[in-house]
């Protein structure tokens, strides 16, 4: 059976190439049939914090990831402890006493010498006594792992294909720190040897780490998982991903309104090609049924932060109904001082006006007028007092009319203009600035269906006050 897993470390906030991972690594467990791990990678002490898990749970939470198994590599040290002794005593690793100092004098001579890095081996053929003498002076030590000479480790990757490394580009590398500390390479092996996983998804910044794995899942008798590394995510630029791309993070969307289906499906299209071509809105379970890892695409995934804010508009217009985009509009009104105390008014107003905004925070900005009176600029004022009495006999007219549409309201309008001979701006660009303290925006044929008259006169009179 499938068992993939998302291994992320809590050392910042979820990232838009993690989240891509997470979520083909979930959809692939659920199109196989299998089990979805989430797994705490939080041996890093330094970096590692508990508001940093919270914030990766909440982000998968609200991307609507749900994981069967769920695992911290903090409380599993125990484990890796004996499978460090393990690879001791079966001599696949040797403690290293090397200091810091002589680790950086090597890298140092390295450098000038202009060849990439590897370690020495100065402790690797360390004799029996001496490694028992520098024990028992409490000498600190590493774990260093035992790379056989010259090996071509070799593995066929399920999205890159075939790929082959030399052991020789790196060398002995630490599978436990001087502080006791396990690194990446060696904790991953475990957990994933232990906990069943049967592929691998991942970035293809981990490429270079796999031959270390699977030397390591060679020396403890596991048996190797499949790989899939995917491609990286760029700018439109061509460059790494990045802040000025819109690469930022998912709680920076989230707080930005844009919806957990519409990133969703935005990022499924990042580097996996859907068998049904012509389509790119795709609901979470066609997303599941349709999810395959020949689909995905070995080059680099563009991002498109309008592509993404297009898709989020899309949803917001046509996807969600006018009741549940007034639902979680809610929180962003809220957050502007605004309590919506009549649910079915907002979800009027959100029925008429969904088409103006593509984010729930820009559409927050766009309905405030609808709750709040807003302030008057000095050139609305000269606007509405320069236009007050064209303003005043129209809107006694509508309420002789009693429109009840926007349809209504702009027959209503052109009749008026016709009849007084004026130019449509004189008309709609006062009565616009001082209903929404602005002259552009909403169509004016909405904010007068749906504000009600009593509040309309009273901005009016407010504005002339002014």
């Amino acid at each position: 059976m499938v068992k993939t897993r998302f291994a992320p470390s809590p050392t910042g906030y979820l990232h838009l190439g993690n989240a891509r991972t997470a979520i083909f690594s979930y959809l692939y467990a659920r199109h196989s049939g299998g089990t979805f791990v989430l797994r705490i990678e939080d041996t890093d002490r330094e970096r590692s914090t508990e508001e940093y898990e919270e914030g990766l749970i909440e982000d998968l939470r609200w991307l609507g990831l749900e994981w069967d198994e769920f695992y911290r590599q903090s409380e599993r040290l125990e484990i890796y402890r004996e499978y460090g002794e393990r690879l001791v005593k079966d001599g696949h690793a040797y403690p290293c006493f090397c200091t810091p100092e002589e680790l950086e004098k090597e890298r140092q001579e390295a450098a000038r010498k202009g060849i990439a890095y590897r370690y020495s081996g100065r402790c690797r053929n360390l004799l029996d006594k001496e490694v028992q003498e520098n024990i028992r002076r409490g000498k600190p030590h590493a774990l260093r792992f035992r790379v056989p000479d010259g090996e071509e480790i070799v593995f066929e990757d399920l999205i890159k294909g075939h790929i082959s490394i030399n052991v020789d580009d790196f060398g002995d590398f630490i599978i436990v720190r001087s502080d006791g500390m396990p690194t990446y390479n060696f904790v991953v092996v475990v957990d994933d040897a232990l906990m069943g996983i049967t592929h691998v998804i991942r970035g293809e910044d981990h490429i270079s780490n796999t031959p270390k794995q699977i030397l390591i899942y060679r020396a403890l008798g596991f048996e190797v998982p499949r790989f899939a590394h995917l491609p990286v995510i760029l700018g439109p630029d061509r460059s790494k991903l990045s802040k000025r791309h819109g690469g930022v993070s998912v709680k920076a969307y989230r707080e930005e309104g844009i919806l957990a289906e519409a990133l969703f499906n935005y990022l499924c299209l990042l580097g996996w090609s859907s068998p049904e071509e012509d389509r790119e809105i795709y609901t979470r379970e066609e997303l599941i049924k349709l999810f395959d890892l020949k689909d995905v695409n070995s080059s680099p995934a563009v991002f498109d932060r309008q592509k993404l804010l297009w898709m989020n508009g899309l949803y917001i217009r046509e996807v969600l109904s006018p009741e549940e985009v007034a639902l979680r509009l809610e929180p962003f009104l809220r957050e502007k001082g605004i309590e919506v105390g009549d649910r079915e008014y907002l979800t009027k107003v959100v029925t008429l006006t969904r088409d103006s905004f593509d984010t729930l925070r820009e559409g927050a900005e766009k309905l405030e007028p609808f709750f709040r009176d807003p302030e008057i600029s000095d050139e609305i004022r000269d606007l509405v007092r320069t236009s007050s009495d064209y303003i005043r006999e129209f809107l006694d007219t509508i309420e002789k009319q009693k429109p009840s549409t926007p349809e209504e309201i702009m027959k209503i309008g052109k009749a008026f203009l016709k009849e007084k001979g004026i130019k449509p701006p004189l008309l709609w660009k006062p009565i616009r600035g001082f209903l929404t303290g602005s002259t552009q925006g909403i169509g004016i044929d909405i904010l007068l269906t749906l504000i009600p008259l009593e509040v309309v006169k009273r901005r009016f009179r407010k504005a002339l006050e002014v």
